[in-house]
């Protein structure tokens, strides 16, 4: 028995996606038959550099020799610090604070709490099918009730537009603009 998540494992199963995978390399999986798989999922885009890299595992490799603290809440994060002086250096425009998320759910998760806060505004728009994670607030900004209803989703301040609908989305910022804090759009809906 799957004790992880039953129901996922009975549906993989049920669609033979019930692999055994042992290792990855760059775009290719590969199952315990040694059988390989080229993977387009790349999970959601959060492996842009493929399956184990060797740069990525070279500079972790680096890092560990060094023995650099990583986790210093109560202290000055130096290699965070340089990371976000990195990041607002190469990005476009003139970026000044940078906040560091786990995942991109954590990502939203910052980004509502900044718009609402910075524009005092509680309205956060987002398209119908549209996902942004599985955290409350992503989940409330991600426009299907499938993913919300069993959670008590979405949280109050979410609206929502048909995706591609330029004229909903006019006629939305016409109607409540002024109320509106961001608008958040997934490029990928399900």
């Amino acid at each position: 028995m799957n004790t992880l998540n039953p129901t996922r494992g009975h549906l993989l199963e049920t669609f033979g996606l019930d692999l055994e995978l042992s290792h990855g390399v760059d775009a290719t999986l590969i199952d315990s038959s040694g059988r390989r798989y080229l993977d387009f999922l790349s999970q959601y885009g959060a492996l842009p550099f493929g399956h184990n890299p060797t740069e990525i595992w070279n500079a972790l490799n680096r890092q560990q020799s060094l023995l650099t603290p990583a986790m210093v809440q109560p202290l000055r994060a130096t290699e965070a610090e340089k990371l976000a002086d990195t990041l607002a250096r190469i990005t476009p425009h003139d970026l000044g604070v940078v906040t560091l998320a786990n995942t991109g759910a954590e990502a939203v998760e910052a980004s509502i709490k900044l718009a609402r806060a910075r524009s005092g505004r509680d309205i956060i728009l987002s398209t119908k099918n549209g996902f942004h994670g599985k955290t409350m607030g992503a989940l409330s900004a991600t426009g299907k009730s499938l993913y919300q209803k069993d959670f008590g989703g979405p949280a109050s301040g979410f609206e929502y537009i048909p995706f591609g609908d330029l004229k909903a989305l006019e006629s939305k910022l016409a109607e409540c603009g002024d109320d509106i804090a961001a608008f958040i759009l997934s490029l990928i809906h399900i």
